[in-house]
């Protein structure tokens, strides 16, 4: 358990650095499932070693499922051609609550958005490169928090991040922290994206992340542990009135409302295309403080030029 950390939680969308917030995410197996027989299709990983998958439906022709790895990258990163397709980035954008274990009272609304893009470094590996920030708000007045029994509640924010992610031989994808302050690259347990056709037209992909890394002695020491579980949804046809979406559980420590690992955030979110989109009043913070959260890091230079700077 983590009683030192000035730690906050990752969200949604894998791993990066800024302020004084820890994000961190690792990715679970691929598996895509149709509409026929009952059996294992993949394996799953923990810490290295492999376990059987939970069974799944096996498709009948894989031939004439969509590509999980094409699937993610177009859907989370906006990767490709054609519908879900956008070369300037996309925003995954939502809102949720923190709450006390085991109680479960209230201490925060919590919204906020990912806006990130993809590159194609090669077949078989993508390249994100995103910034994200999320706010805590009064879960009676809606204001946004500045502080909370004495001490200061600032956004978590990430300015610059950039992750990989890898197909591999077995069709699993698995992913690997380029730019992050968290030197993270390595540290996590390995897992793997899982995905699963649903009918025709629903893909579900599963990433849990189990999160138990050192804390610099200059920022307290101890261990930060969590637990997080993400679900996305999306049709792979990519319809402009269905779009994709995404729910996220965590348990962990979450400064200053919780340093003890044990604050329980929820987030449900989905995917929109364009800046004017976003909620009003996630427009009206970025104006006021971040403007250049409307637009993703120009290209892998502003990514690393952002964590020089520090």
């Amino acid at each position: 358990m983590c009683s030192k950390s000035t730690i906050a939680s990752s969200l949604l969308f894998l791993s990066g650095g800024g302020g004084t917030n820890l994000l961190a995410t690792a990715f679970s197996p691929t598996t895509a499932v149709h509409d026929a027989h009952l059996k294992p299709t993949a394996q799953s990983y923990t810490n290295g070693d492999p376990l059987p998958l939970t069974t799944f439906w096996s498709p009948k022709q894989d031939s004439q499922l969509p590509d999980p790895f094409e699937v993610w990258g177009k859907m989370r990163l906006g990767l490709g051609s054609g519908p879900g397709s956008n070369s300037d980035g996309v925003f995954w954008v939502g809102g949720g609550a923190l709450y006390e274990a085991y109680s479960g009272k209230q201490l925060a609304i919590f919204e906020g958005f990912d806006i990130g893009k993809g590159v194609q470094i090669s077949d078989d590996r993508i390249r994100q490169i995103s910034r994200k920030i999320f706010w805590f708000r009064d879960p009676i007045t809606e204001e946004i928090m500045t502080e909370y029994d004495g001490k200061p509640v600032k956004p978590i924010i990430y300015d610059a991040q950039m992750i990989d992610y890898h197909r591999a031989e077995d069709g699993s994808i698995t992913y690997s922290v380029e730019a992050s302050l968290r030197l993270l690259k390595d540290a996590l347990p390995k897992m793997k994206i899982t995905s699963q056709m649903v009918g025709p037209h629903q893909m579900m992909i599963n990433i849990p992340v189990f999160l138990d890394v050192s804390i610099p002695e200059e920022r307290g020491g101890g261990r930060y542990q969590a637990w997080e579980f993400y679900d996305y949804n999306v049709d792979p046809s990519f319809p402009s009135d269905r779009p994709p979406t995404a729910i996220w559980a965590r348990q962990g420590s979450v400064p200053p409302f919780n340093t003890h690992s044990e604050a329980v955030l929820r987030f449900s979110g989905y995917r929109v295309d364009n800046y004017d989109e976003l909620p009003e009043r996630m427009r009206v913070e970025v104006e006021r403080s971040h403007p250049h959260f409307k637009q993703p890091p120009r290209d892998v230079e502003e990514v690393r030029n952002s964590f020089d700077k520090r």
